[in-house]
């Protein structure tokens, strides 16, 4: 008899956790921009951001000398 009630808990228990969840739209995440879109951004703390995340962007970027192997 304890085990049919607490198998009966336990279901119901599963079913209300399944409904609550039900409904609920994911809000937007906003896109932020990649270092491809550096020279599309024009907030300038937002640019700084990116050029921590990006060193090799931006007017200071110098390509390495090709090498042949």
């Amino acid at each position: 008899m304890i085990a049919n009630r607490l198998l009966t808990f336990v279901a119901a228990a599963t079913v209300a956790a399944f409904l609550a969840g039900c409904g609920k739209e994911p809000a937007p995440v906003a896109a932020s921009p990649t270092c491809a879109e550096l020279d599309k951004v024009t907030d300038l703390a937002q640019r700084a951001e990116l050029l921590k995340k990006c060193p090799r962007s931006g007017p200071e970027f110098k390509a390495s000398p090709k090498k042949e192997y």
